[in-house]
């Protein structure tokens, strides 16, 4: 028998839960989501993206008119 202490057990970060797109009510991993609930999944974003030509990161919430400025800026 060991007279070591158990060993130290890990804690896992609790999985971050997106709501589902507002545009298409798919449930998907990532959805780009703003404070007034506002949410949108990756492909309604992109087709979204292309109407308003706006940037791959940074975004403007069609509902309340708020810009979001994306990681790395």
């Amino acid at each position: 028998m060991s007279d070591s202490p158990a060993p130290p057990t890990r804690r896992r970060r609790p999985r971050k839960v997106f709501p589902p797109c507002i545009a298409c009510g798919e449930d998907s991993g990532f959805t780009w989501a703003c404070e007034c609930g506002f949410a949108l999944c990756h492909g309604c974003m992109a087709q979204n993206l292309e109407r308003t030509k706006n940037n791959g990161r940074n975004w403007v919430c069609p509902d309340c008119r708020q810009f979001h400025v994306g990681p790395n800026h």
